[in-house]
């Protein structure tokens, strides 16, 4: 029996629910590690990393589950500049959840003008793609649109995006074997499987999945430009094809989630699915409220809770060790 592990996007919010749902599980008896497989897209990229080549599941909860403080919201600044940090700060208050919209639109636009003046525009790459990477969706047009729109956004660097992001997985530094991300190719829309085997740095990889366009600078592998997974599919769960039994913890499901896990069932996998309860909702946000650091402790609260509420179902597909800490204290 194989099992696999799919965590979706969903933003800093996304991450903190996550890792709650994962301790929920754990406290309730389930057996969150041993996976043959881990996919994850975007945040759940981040998640997978973290709970493969670090999994102290209690110092990951409580990171999240910490109040936030002003040094959360550097990355915020550095990836969006000052005006971001101090509007996502403002619509914190009680009344002016509308403000951290303003600085939206105002990048849409300048975005928009960018492109218009021809900033944005892809010179096809004389290099090929990384032979290591796995092509798991054919090229999208809509997709490739999406992509030329977040090039012409004025980003930060790609050193400093990966800095942030290697600070974000601090202490893990290589692959763990069992990990797969996904990212888009900026040029063709096509999407692609990142792993240990791709030739790919670790950092790198996880980066180009996590890269937002237009938010985030997309990420340069190979001399091709990658973004953001989420942008296909919040979950990817169909690279869990071939597994016996599959847990999709998704935050986020943008209509796809469904047909995604039909298709594995009918391949013969068993899937159970978690997915945020009413709490959860509220807390994980929408839009750049995915992004707020304050609303970290919160989720990964209502994460645990889903966690524990959903420990009954996943228990049918999803072995029971004899201790609830057996899995924790066997790693």
């Amino acid at each position: 029996m194989t099992r696999a592990l799919v965590l979706g996007g969903g933003g800093v919010t996304g991450i903190a629910w996550e890792i709650g749902v994962l301790t929920g599980l754990r406290d309730a008896g389930i057996d969150v590690h041993g996976w043959e497989l881990v996919v994850g897209t975007s945040a759940g990229s981040i998640v997978g990393a973290k709970v493969l080549g670090h999994p102290d599941l209690d110092g990951l909860f409580a990171a999240q589950a910490r109040a936030s403080t002003m040094d959360d919201d550097l990355p915020i600044q550095t990836l969006g500049g000052r005006v971001a940090a101090n509007l996502l700060r403002l619509g914190r208050r009680r009344g002016l959840g509308w403000t951290p919209r303003l600085w939206v639109a105002a990048f849409a636009i300048e975005t928009l003008v960018r492109r218009h003046a021809g900033r944005g525009r892809i010179r096809r790459p004389n290099a090929p793609p990384l032979r290591g990477l796995r092509t798991i969706a054919p090229p999208d047009p809509a997709l490739a649109r999406i992509g030329t729109f977040g090039l012409a956004a004025r980003t930060a660097s790609e050193t400093t995006f990966r800095e942030v992001i290697r600070a974000t997985l601090d202490p893990v530094t290589e692959w763990p074997e069992a990990l797969v991300v996904t990212a888009i190719d900026v040029l063709t829309g096509a999407t692609v499987a990142i792993d240990a085997r791709s030739g790919v740095p670790f950092v790198d990889g996880i980066a180009a999945s996590c890269s937002v366009p237009g938010l985030m600078p997309a990420v340069t592998l190979g001399g091709r430009r990658y973004m953001d997974g989420g942008m296909a599919s919040q979950t990817h769960a169909d690279v869990a094809r071939e597994h016996d039994d599959v847990l999709v913890i998704a935050p986020i499901d943008l209509g796809l989630l469904h047909g995604e896990t039909e298709r594995l069932r009918a391949q013969g996998s068993r899937v159970t699915t978690v997915t945020p309860g009413p709490e959860a909702t509220l807390a994980i946000g929408r839009n750049i409220g995915l992004l707020d650091p304050a609303r970290r402790a919160r989720s990964a609260a209502a994460g645990r809770e889903d966690g524990l509420r959903a420990a009954e179902t996943v228990g049918r597909t999803v072995p029971r060790p004899a201790s609830p800490r057996l899995a924790e204290s066997a790693s």
